[in-house]
C-alpha cells in the first residue's frame, strides 16, 4: 500500500524517458493526461496515507537520487495532494476531533524526525528495514500513529474484494433472475456480504463441520461460498449415512 503512489510517479517518469528518445515524443503529454485521468479514478486517501507513512521516502540520500523523467523527488510532507489525502484519511479513521488532533500532532513529530526518529539508527533503518518492522521498533514515540501505520502498510494491494462482490453478484443476478434492477441487486449483494461477515462471529463458524465454510485454506479469496456450504452439508449427510450402513453391516 505504501508504494502505490511513488510507483505511479516512477512509471510516468520511465515512460517519459523512453518516449523522448523515439518518434512518439510529441505524444507524451496526451499519454500523461490519459494515465493521470485513470489514476485519479483509482487513487484513494489510503494510498496517500501509506505513502506518507513509509519512512524510506524521507531519506535524504533517496531524495537526492535523480528520479525517472528527471523530475526532482520530494518528501511526502511537501506534496500538497499527499497531505490532503492524509488529512482526509485521518478524518475517516478517527472517531472524534481529539483523536484527529492527536494523529496530526504525532504525524508532525514523525515527518519532522523528532525524538527517536532523529536517531541515526532510526534514519538508517528507515531505508534497509521493512516499514512495518521499523514502526514496531521506533514507533513508541507516536504510539497511535504507529498503530495506524502498521494497519495501513500491512494492507495488500489486491482486487480480491472486488472479485468477491462480482462472484456474489453472479449468484444474485443470474439467468433466472435477470429482471432485477441495479439498485435491488446492489442491496442484495450488500446484505449477502455482510451476513457472511457476521457469520464469522458465530460458534459454528469456528468449530464443527461448517468451520470456516466460506474459505479455502489454500486461497485467501472467498469464492463460490454458497456452493461450498451446500457441498459440506451433503458431505456430512453422506458421512452419516456411510457410518450407519457400516454399523448395520457389522450387526
Amino acid at each position: 500500500m505504501g508504494e502505490m503512489y511513488e510507483r505511479m510517479d516512477i512509471m510516468l517518469g520511465e515512460i517519459k524517458d523512453i518516449m523522448k528518445e523515439n518518434k512518439y515524443a510529441s505524444n507524451y503529454p496526451e499519454m500523461e493526461r490519459i494515465v493521470l485521468a485513470r489514476w485519479e479514478k483509482m487513487n484513494i486517501p489510503m494510498h496517500c496515507l501509506g505513502f506518507a507513512l513509509s519512512p524510506k521516502y524521507y531519506d535524504l540520500h533517496y531524495l537526492q537520487k535523480p528520479a525517472p523523467g528527471r523530475d526532482p523527488r520530494r518528501p511526502p510532507n511537501l506534496d500538497r495532494e499527499v497531505i490532503s489525502g492524509v488529512m482526509e484519511a485521518f478524518s475517516r479513521i478517527v472517531e472524534s476531533e481529539e483523536e484527529h488532533k492527536l494523529l496530526r500532532e504525532q504525524f508532525a513529530i514523525f515527518q519532522m524526525k523528532k525524538g527517536l526518529y532523529a536517531m541515526a539508527a532510526a534514519q538508517m533503518d528507515a531505508v534497509t528495514m521493512d516499514a512495518i518492522d521499523w514502526w514496531s521498533t521506533y514507533g513508541s514515540v507516536t504510539p497511535d500513529l504507529a498503530e495506524v501505520a502498521k494497519k495501513v502498510l500491512s494492507q495488500p494491494v489486491s482486487s480480491s474484494s472486488a472479485e468477491r462482490n462480482w462472484s456474489t453478484y453472479s449468484y444474485i443476478h443470474s439467468v433466472k433472475r435477470n429482471r432485477l434492477n441495479c439498485t435491488r441487486a446492489d442491496k442484495l449483494v450488500f446484505i449477502h456480504s455482510n451476513i457472511s461477515l457476521q457469520s464469522r462471529f458465530l460458534e459454528n463458524y469456528k468449530e464443527g463441520p461448517f468451520r470456516k465454510w466460506d474459505m479455502d485454506p489454500d486461497d485467501s479469496c472467498i469464492e463460490d461460498s454458497t456452493l461450498r456450504l451446500e457441498d459440506l452439508r451433503w458431505r456430512e449427510i453422506w458421512m452419516r449415512t456411510s457410518v450407519m450402513c457400516q454399523i448395520e453391516m457389522k450387526t
